[in-house]
């Protein structure tokens, strides 16, 4: 009886935890404190709208902290209630009376001592180890991060202070490792998003030679050698990343992930409301930056994948150069009209994925993932023919192929003569990777032997369509880029 009492006061106790949703009013009031911590130390918004905004957002941390304590204190009296009811059932049942309120038995009967004995305790154990497995439904997919992921995202990757207060404690604890002055090799991979750019950084990323960010990383970004010490090895299963473009990744895939340090040092200084623009780094900067590169890299080649690198290239490379630092940076580019389809698919993908959820919207900002989506900003070298392309419409093929035009357009005019940046093409890397990936090996001064050593794909040929129907200044320009790429070998 002792046992039932406590399977039937824990079975109710959960279905009515369940139905006052007490877990999503926690992670509520969770995600409004992050946002509240986030947007306290944005790195680009100016001090009064911070401060509008942490005005704003206080409100959305105090309700749903006072609906975490009304809940709380339900709950409580809910199972005290059920205790109670439980006591009185049993007495009855044992011939017992119900005690008079006022009596000094009251609170004991009421709360009997069987309470703390192991019938009564195996008995809730019992729903709380099944109402799970019951509840269990496989048709719904976890979700990718949690609320307390979340909460670490917005504390310790996009709050500006906080991110910078880390990154000196990093700097701090490798301190030695750091003060010797070691030359640095670095190699960048930076165009346009869809331009196989992902492809490039995880046949290199094969190679023991090079070394990057990966999304073991996060959400401590700021401490690079650090944080991956003391998180787990172990491998992971790949999933299908959200591009829906059988790319696969897992927390040892290495990503472009290095621009929240650029964001957190710089945000306000290139991201703009549109766009993001050509600047320099300065002595400082560089100096962190470089800092940043040899605790990821250590003894190896800092690989990186950055569609923004190039809108800094030129300064960092003269720094780079003054530092006696090797750096060799790679251009990808693809047909004007298959990347143009490309994109718009993805912008109409990740912003109905941004519509829903927040928290999406907000990681894309984190990362300065702004190629497509609700946050879309042009990268821009040149403000030549910029306000033409922002008045076209980003549910359109015309802005994304305007966007192809001005940015390779621009690139092509600024880089076109830089010692050490390479151009590459996209379908003919398709359709010859190994040698592709040999020329580039031997740009970047390697050994074109290591190419055995990565696990190449066998890519499917597929026809281009309508190129023909597209401007003339598409294909041309298209038609400029394959001369000088690196992998053309007509």
């Amino acid at each position: 009886m002792i046992f039932l009492a406590g399977f039937v006061v824990s079975l109710l106790t959960i279905l009515f935890f369940l139905k006052l949703r007490y877990i999503s009013s926690i992670n509520d009031w969770i995600l409004k404190t992050s946002q509240f911590v986030y947007y306290s130390g944005h790195p680009i918004l100016n001090d009064d709208e911070i401060f509008d905004q942490i005005k704003k957002r206080f409100r959305g941390v105090s309700s749903t902290l006072l609906v975490v304590l009304l809940k709380t204190i339900l709950f409580l009296l809910v199972i005290i209630f059920l205790v109670g009811i439980s006591s009185i059932v049993i007495n009855l049942l044992n011939g017992k009376a119900i005690p008079n309120v006022k009596s000094e038995e009251f609170l004991s009967e009421l709360f009997p001592k069987y309470l703390l004995q192991w019938p009564f305790i195996l008995g809730t154990l019992l729903p709380i180890i099944l109402v799970p497995l019951i509840s269990n439904k496989k048709s719904k997919e976890k979700e990718p991060y949690s609320a307390i992921d979340k909460f670490l995202h917005y504390i310790f990757l996009g709050n500006k202070n906080i991110a910078l207060f880390i990154f000196k404690i990093e700097l701090f604890l490798n301190r030695r490792k750091l003060r010797a002055n070691i030359s640095t090799h670095n190699v960048y991979i930076s165009g346009m998003a869809r331009a196989g750019t992902t492809v490039l950084m995880q046949y290199l990323g094969e190679l023991e030679e090079f070394k990057s960010l990966s999304y073991r990383n996060l959400p401590f970004l700021f401490m690079p050698k650090t944080w991956p010490r003391l998180i787990s090895k172990k491998r992971v299963q790949e999933k299908e990343r959200f591009h829906q473009d059988g790319v696969k990744h897992s927390l040892n895939s290495y990503e472009a992930l290095e621009e929240p340090f650029f964001r957190n040092n710089l945000g306000e200084l290139y991201i703009k409301d549109d766009k993001i623009v050509k600047h320099e780094l300065n002595q400082k900067i560089f100096k962190k930056y470089n800092a940043f590169r040899r605790l990821i890299a250590g003894n190896k080649i800092y690989l990186a994948k950055n569609n923004n690198h190039l809108l800094r290239a030129e300064s960092l490379q003269q720094l780079d150069t003054n530092h006696n630092n090797k750096t060799i940076t790679i251009i990808p580019f693809r047909d004007p009209f298959e990347q143009a389809k490309s994109l718009l698919k993805q912008h109409k993908l990740l912003s109905k994925l941004q519509e829903e959820d927040n928290f999406t919207l907000d990681y894309m900002d984190f990362l300065v993932h702004h190629e497509f989506g609700l946050h879309t900003k042009i990268p821009v070298l040149q403000e030549k023919d910029l306000q033409f392309v922002l008045k076209l419409d980003k549910d359109s093929i015309e802005y994304w192929l305007e966007i192809w035009y001005l940015f390779y357009n621009q690139v092509l005019t600024v880089f076109v003569e830089v010692k050490n940046v390479h151009f590459i093409c996209y379908e003919d890397f398709v359709s010859n990777p190994k040698k592709s990936l040999e020329t580039l090996l031997s740009k970047i001064h390697l050994s074109q032997e290591l190419v055995n050593s990565i696990k190449i794909k066998k890519f499917e040929s597929r026809a281009t369509e309508n190129t023909n129907q597209i401007d003339i200044k598409y294909v041309n320009l298209y038609n400029n880029l394959k001369k000088i790429a690196i992998n053309n070998y007509e």
